[in-house]
């Protein structure tokens, strides 16, 4: 499937109208974190703000330490948005997938949001496994 078929099939199974804006964007909220999507002839990129880098800096060695082999980032990697002052996680998606493998994609990536938000709000180096963002074979939104 193409980016914009994978996020219409996405909202269809979210139950919600979902599609790539003209420039080739979209949002989607999963129980409370915004994941973006963002797609260009060739790649679609998923991406979103974990926290506020302010203040964080002795809390970088964590995301570093996530990001060594993608172990703690679901395959996305975790950065620093300076314009903004913002901590992210970003996963790209080369070329055309069937969508039930963007689903398990996008199921990693929110898993590891949601670890990376735990670390950095308890300051526990170790993130719970398990909990996965999936009811019922289906994403919930």
């Amino acid at each position: 499937m193409n980016h914009q078929e994978l996020i219409r099939r996405l909202g269809e199974v979210a139950g919600i109208d979902l599609s790539l804006s003209s420039t080739g964007t979209a949002a989607a909220i999963f129980d409370g974190d915004e994941v973006n999507f963002e797609s260009t002839d060739e790649r679609l990129y998923i991406y979103a703000d974990i926290a506020s880098a302010e203040g964080r800096e002795g809390e970088f060695a964590a995301l570093l330490a996530a990001n060594s082999l993608c172990l703690g980032t679901g395959g996305a990697a975790a950065g620093l948005d300076r314009e903004r002052g913002m901590l992210t996680l970003c996963r790209v998606v080369d070329g055309d997938i069937e969508y039930s493998v963007f689903e398990q994609v996008l199921i990693g990536f929110i898993d590891a949001l949601r670890s990376l938000k735990r670390i950095l709000s308890d300051g526990d180096d170790e993130a719970p496994e398990g909990e996965l963002p999936l009811r019922d074979g289906f994403i919930s939104v």
